[in-house]
């Protein structure tokens, strides 16, 4: 796919406000994609994310709101104290999203600002304890970045 930007200042949009306008020659699934792109921008610009949630209503929840994602069977979630909803993004994206938000299982990513604490056994397993009251448990391989992550924070 080609890409080519032409930028031009217009004085009528606000300070933080693009205007954007896709020219294409036929519709195709990497111009839905790209699209999707622009919109995630936005919503990670503004610390926003899309949810849905039981009767597939589509909500804002804001990065400081997410508790964690996980995955449960096929689908993905997104847990906040309000509840759990469903998400359409994949685990590997979320990660990166935000600086809070780090991997501690092949299932599971933690919003940092939400652990009250790390509970670490004397053989080594690393339990995570949320302020929701919830234990997730670090997997094995992701115990040595969590504990490069607590060592970097150590005052």
């Amino acid at each position: 796919m080609k890409v080519d930007i032409k930028q031009k200042i217009n004085e009528s949009l606000e300070q933080n406000e693009f205007l954007i306008e896709l020219q294409y020659s036929h519709e195709n699934s990497n111009l839905q994609h790209f699209i999707e792109y622009i919109n995630n921008y936005e919503l990670i610009y503004n610390n926003k994310f899309i949810v849905t949630d039981d009767e597939f209503s589509l909500l804002e929840i804001k990065f400081e709101d997410i508790i964690m994602f996980y995955s449960d069977k096929k689908y993905n979630y997104c847990k906040t104290k309000n509840g759990k909803y469903r998400i359409k993004s994949k685990l590997y994206e979320l990660e990166n999203m935000n600086a809070d938000f780090i991997r501690i299982s092949k299932s599971c990513v933690v919003n940092i600002r939400h652990v009250e604490k790390f509970d670490i056994s004397e053989t080594g397993k690393v339990i995570i304890k949320l302020d929701d009251s919830t234990d997730e448990t670090v997997s094995r391989r992701k115990t040595r970045d969590i504990m490069r992550y607590l060592d970097d924070r150590r005052i």
